[in-house]
Formats: C-alpha cells, structure tokens, sequence
C-alpha cells in the first residue's frame, strides 16, 4: 500500500493550480488524471507543484506526460514546478522528459 497522495486543486481566473503530496504511483495516477483533466478544461494556464510528492513511479510519471500532451493539445500553458530528480531520470530513460517541460510554454522552475 502506498503513502497517502493527495491532489488540492484551486484555481485563480484562468489559472488553475495541482498541489500534489505524497507517492505519485501507478495506484494514484488515475485520481491524478481526474483532478489534471479538470483544471485543463478550466484553465488556460495550469500550474503542477511537485514539491510534496515523496516518490514517482514510471506509470506515475507518464500521467504527468498525458496531462502535458492534453493541455498542448488544448492550446493551455502546462508548467512543472518542484519536481524530484527520480522524476526527470525515469523520463529521460524514456526519452519523454522534453514532452513535459520544452514547448509552448511549458517550463520548471
């Protein structure tokens, strides 16, 4: 069983902001998915704060892929901020880690 992940969505205009805690794995990622796919359809800038997830899995990391792709897709500004190392590692293994944060206006900070 998995540390508690928790996702506190909120949203500032067209900016929509994801606070994420905890272990982001493949048995959190759909609850991820949900809250992700309602702040795109809210927003036209969405914000993900990785500062409280503790650890990342490849399936965990791939949802963040499918939120980024979603939002390119959309015309909305995806932005990764506080990300864990694991999680650029496990994406660049992959050869994904440019799909989340080059292009538009994607970045980290």
């Amino acid at each position: 069983m998995s540390e508690k992940f928790t996702v506190e969505r909120r949203g500032d205009g067209d900016r929509q902001f994801l606070d994420l805690c905890g272990v982001l794995d493949a048995e959190q990622v759909e609850h991820l998915a949900q809250e992700g796919y309602e702040a795109i359809r809210a927003g036209t800038v969405v914000e993900v704060r990785l500062g409280g997830v503790t650890s990342v899995d490849l399936i965990g990391a791939l949802g963040l892929v499918a939120l980024a792709r979603e939002a390119s897709d959309r015309a909305v500004s995806f932005k990764i901020e506080g990300y864990p190392p694991q999680l650029q590692q496990l994406l660049e293994e992959q050869g994904l880690w440019s799909e989340l944060v080059e292009g538009g206006d994607r970045s980290s900070w």
